[in-house]
């Protein structure tokens, strides 16, 4: 018996005949329908403990509100629109889908952050956010997220099943729009209170102990930039010094005033290198959060997603930094 595989159509023809598709049809953005994303949501909320860590349900929840994410890039890195704009780019794109999938769906494509030049900003997967919330919190918590971003944590603490409240702040207006219309079609707006606003020009004292918990992923200085706004920090700050003192050391005393006696705080921040520079962001939170009054608890680490076609079985990690306020 004969097993050979039948070809009717080559790779390059698929390849040309897709290439054509998506230029007709534009960029492939997640556009999951509301009763879509309800269900990803409670599949979510029912996935065991230990498999929420890695999981990436209900991801494309978020996106498909903040469709603007696909515009953001990290610095001298091209964003995936930018990318998916570029024949020769778009064209490698499905090279690769189709060898490592053997197949180009009619959807998302994934490989678009794997070329090279290319760096999307990534959304928080919603399973490892509703993982802290579901491990650190209490039924009906008040939690903090002083950088809202594109609403990845927010999924997760839908999912939680916490039932409390949750306060985000974000400067960018097209993402604060985005989850206010992200939690009114989900019929979570009268659970959460959204500021529209960077955090250091808040009142330190608005939340004043307000809050039981408070968890975020800031921006790491000038590595991403998100939009073009004055006030997004790496628009505001030109140098690492500014910023630290202009943005990191508020926002952590902001968390500190908010936050009630005996609650968890925690970080996610890393190192980066930009321009061959290695700026030590992880040493400078814990330093800056002990002399704030936080107790720096332990590091845990944070499996990042793995990147679609990479042929390795590594998984990158970020540290995760919990400290707490006596």
């Amino acid at each position: 018996m004969n097993n050979q595989q039948i070809i009717i159509y080559n790779e390059n023809d698929i390849i040309e005949s897709a290439f054509e598709y998506f230029r007709k049809k534009g960029f492939p953005y997640p556009d999951l329908p509301i009763h879509i994303c309800m269900q990803e949501i409670n599949k979510l909320a029912n996935t065991p403990m230990d498999k929420l860590i890695r999981t990436n349900t209900a991801y494309n929840v978020a996106d498909t509100y903040h469709k603007h994410r696909f515009e953001c890039h990290a610095i001298n890195m091209k964003s995936p629109l930018e990318a998916f704009q570029d024949d020769k780019t778009l064209k490698k794109t499905l090279y690769l889908t189709y060898k490592y999938n053997k197949y180009i769906p009619d959807g998302k494509l994934g490989k678009l952050s794997i070329i090279n030049g290319t760096q999307a900003c990534s959304n928080f997967r919603p399973g490892f956010a509703c993982y802290i919330y579901k491990t650190y919190c209490k039924p009906h918590d008040v939690v903090l997220d002083t950088s809202t971003g594109f609403g990845g944590r927010l999924i997760g603490f839908i999912a939680s099943n916490i039932n409390g409240k949750y306060i985000g702040i974000d400067p960018c207006k097209k993402t604060h729009l985005a989850n206010i219309k992200m939690a009114t079609d989900l019929k979570f707006i009268d659970k959460v209170e959204l500021y529209n606003s960077a955090v250091e020009d808040l009142d330190e004292k608005l939340l004043h102990e307000k809050c039981d918990f408070a968890f975020t992923s800031p921006p790491y200085f000038c590595k991403e930039y998100y939009s073009d706004e004055d006030n997004q920090s790496h628009n505001r700050y030109k140098t690492f010094d500014e910023w630290v003192n202009g943005f990191l050391r508020p926002m952590i005393k902001f968390q500190y005033n908010s936050l009630k006696n005996n609650s968890f705080n925690i970080i996610n921040i890393a190192d980066v290198k930009i321009k061959n520079k290695i700026y030590p962001l992880k040493d400078i939170t814990i330093s800056l959060a002990s002399e704030i009054g936080f107790q720096f608890i332990k590091e845990e680490i944070f499996p990042l997603q793995k990147r679609m076609g990479v042929n390795t079985d590594s998984i990158s990690v970020e540290p995760i930094l919990i400290f707490k306020k006596y």
